[in-house]
């Protein structure tokens, strides 16, 4: 998808001057052409929803930035890093992503195309996506967590669920072995597909952002049984967490951050870093955040790469726990 404005001749000019006709200009003028933002999970979810507003209100702040936005799902997030990690850099190209490909899949992929670290410039942490466990209250007729769990145990690797992100994924499977529960998990490439099987009876419980399944739990499609977060969501505050339904210390969420290409000048970061601060750090941005069942999470460039290696580690310690690996 390509965001356009009325001065959009304005930013390619300014992409045509040369370096020599204004001394340091290079140096000190960024974005000198539009602005590539490659987005690692398909839209309708938390992720499309934050870099839709994100780069919308940077546009009204700033009209002369154009923003080039492409989405490439699939694998965990590892396609669109890739295509982010062979492009030639010049300042320009972004991967907006999230936990999932920058700290957990180098455990739970045998092999990766990409180095998490090494191939991309942190630039800014965003938000912490919990994640909201639904069920088909067709084929899964429960209320609370302890009949959810009954219900599966009743039926010893009968019913199947499924996470379009791989941190739902992985939050399923923890749970799984938390209760010596027996389900078949279902791979899937978008959200979309999710949301449509579990409401067409194809699926009987599933793992997701809010943005994506609170609209269906409202509507009376689907029920929400517990929040995989310590606390509870403002978007859904009637919703008690694993750890209040008697799964200890259960707390899983992703987090949401923009990337760079590795080696990007660093006046680049820190104007982009700038930005998406100034957005999110609004009282409107922080409204949009709590409306979308999402927690804001912003940072330095440093902090983010902090909250990467941190995360790296821990959920290279729960994968092997769980006995995960992806060809």
């Amino acid at each position: 998808m390509i965001f356009w404005t009325r001065r959009r001749m304005l930013g390619l000019a300014a992409s045509a001057l040369p370096t020599w006709a204004a001394p340091g200009y290079a140096q000190t003028i960024w974005p000198t052409k539009p602005v590539s933002i490659t987005v690692a999970y398909a839209g309708g979810g938390a992720i499309d929803g934050l870099i839709r507003y994100c780069t919308e209100q940077i546009q009204k702040r700033h009209p002369e930035i154009v923003f080039v936005i492409e989405y490439k799902p699939g694998a965990g997030g590892n396609i669109a890093a890739d295509a982010v990690a062979r492009m030639k850099g010049d300042g320009h190209q972004f991967l907006m992503t999230g936990s999932s490909t920058q700290a957990a899949n180098v455990s739970l992929y045998k092999t990766l195309p990409f180095n998490p670290e090494k191939d991309f410039a942190p630039i800014a942490s965003m938000a912490t996506v919990p994640y909201i466990l639904v069920v088909n209250p067709a084929r899964v007729p429960v209320s609370t967590f302890q009949e959810f769990v009954a219900f599966v145990k009743s039926r010893p690797g009968q019913l199947s669920y499924a996470s379009s992100a791989i941190t739902g994924r992985l939050a399923g499977e923890i749970l799984k072995q938390r209760l010596g529960l027996q389900a078949t998990f279902v791979p899937y490439k978008t959200l979309a597909q999710v949301v449509s099987d579990i409401i067409g009876g194809h699926l009987d419980y599933a793992f997701g952002d809010p943005q994506g399944y609170l609209p269906h739990v409202r509507s009376g499609r689907l029920r929400a049984i517990a929040v995989t977060t310590r606390a509870r969501i403002a978007a859904a505050s009637d919703i008690p967490t694993l750890a209040e339904s008697g799964v200890a210390d259960f707390d899983v969420s992703a987090w949401l951050a923009l990337y760079g290409k590795a080696g990007m000048p660093a006046f680049a970061i820190q104007r982009f870093n700038q930005l998406i601060n100034e957005v999110l750090e609004a009282p409107e941005g922080q409204a949009f955040l709590t409306s979308i069942g999402l927690q804001p999470l912003l940072g330095k460039p440093d902090q983010l790469a902090t909250l990467q290696k941190r995360d790296t580690l821990a959920w290279a310690q729960a994968i092997r726990a769980a006995g995960i690996t992806i060809e």
